[in-house]
């Protein structure tokens, strides 16, 4: 009984702490504009908990799933009594509203890089892209990559550090990928390189199958690599998404917060030591919080991307579109959001059967 309530826990602490993350970068940069604000609240549905601010109201609600900055004149047109005296968001202008949109996802970066430089400067080893030698049994040999080579795009895409060259070589490695080296100060260009190949879930993964040295543990190369790293993340995010709807991974790759529960739950079971368990947990945290960045910055309404678009279609056309359209389509993408959440929700407990 003890590790599903450990579960449940630090997944409840993990999601918090990225919404908590999240909704204050909005209400932070709406309050450096003079946004006036009703609500801060964290979680969804009715209210447990709420705290009287200076300025607004702060809410704890049942539900330990998303939260939201409920600002004046943002959902409702009519202004509560007690709220008029505040300004409200529509009378800001554009860029103001789009910088207070983009503050949210934001915030998710910037802490996803904050725990990645953490992680870098604790971690016992840097991983290169220069080639140091082969496994057993390798393929990749045989097509032209040799020791000493060190990788620096692979398929078109620029290589800045280990994760870059990892994904590149498990998204793309099965097929015959082609590689740009630096082989004796040179650069050579090889094509086709072939790499063993693992099956998962139906879906065929490209396998890395030589290794790479260590780089020097300095402060330089900690900023680097924290810094190349998270951009390495926010790329991963990006392309696993694009292959989703393109339909690479199909359904089964998409998990809600059940799923990514049962992957806290399997990553502090198989983390040998207090020590690994929290770095362990602390890479997944950047994942989750790059995911959440960047999937809210899909146009989609009722999604940070999809008010941004709101935005951006008025600055060009230099009039707001009919508040009651947007609420139209905004009412028309919760209803399909939600049914997609039931559904991911529904396939995520079937799995753990």
């Amino acid at each position: 009984m003890l590790s599903p309530l450990i579960t449940l826990v630090v997944t409840i602490f993990i999601f918090g702490l990225l919404i908590f993350i999240h909704e204050f970068g909005h209400y932070m940069v709406a309050r450096a504009f003079g946004v006036g604000v009703i609500e801060f609240a964290i979680g969804m549905g009715p209210k447990i908990k709420t705290w009287k601010g200076k300025y607004n109201d702060f809410s704890l609600r049942a539900i330990p799933i998303g939260g939201f900055v409920n600002m004046v004149g943002e959902y409702d047109e009519e202004i509560p009594e007690e709220h008029k005296y505040k300004t409200p968001l529509n009378t800001k202008p554009v860029w103001q509203r789009i910088l207070i949109v983009i503050a949210g996802p934001l915030m998710n970066l910037v802490l996803a890089f904050l725990i990645m430089s953490i992680l870098v400067s604790t971690g016992s080893v840097i991983g290169s892209t220069k080639v140091a030698g082969f496994m057993e049994n390798s393929v990749s040999n045989n097509y032209g990559l040799q020791i000493n080579d060190e990788i620096i795009e692979i398929n078109g895409k620029s290589i800045k550090c280990y994760s870059d060259m990892a994904y590149k070589i498990v998204s793309d490695g099965n097929e015959p990928i082609d590689m740009t080296v630096l082989r004796n100060g040179e650069k050579v260009y090889l094509e086709d390189i072939s790499f063993g190949i693992e099956t998962e879930k139906g879906i065929a993964f490209g396998n890395q199958d030589f290794l790479v040295y260590r780089k020097e543990k300095t402060f330089t190369n900690v900023v680097y690599e924290s810094f190349w790293q998270s951009v390495s993340t926010v790329y991963m995010t990006v392309d696993s998404i694009y292959d989703t709807f393109s339909g690479k991974y199909g359904m089964d790759a998409v998990g809600g917060p059940i799923a990514i529960g049962g992957e806290i739950n399997n990553t502090i079971e198989s983390s040998k030591s207090f020590v690994e368990t929290l770095q362990n947990l602390a890479s997944l945290t950047v994942m989750i919080s790059v995911s959440l960045g960047v999937c809210n910055l899909l146009p989609i309404p009722v999604l940070d991307g999809g008010r941004l678009l709101f935005y951006i279609i008025e600055a060009i056309r230099r009039k707001p579109l009919n508040p009651k359209f947007e609420q139209a389509i905004s009412a028309f993408f919760a209803i399909l959001l939600f049914g997609l959440m039931f559904f991911v929700a529904f396939k995520d407990l079937i799995g753990l059967f």
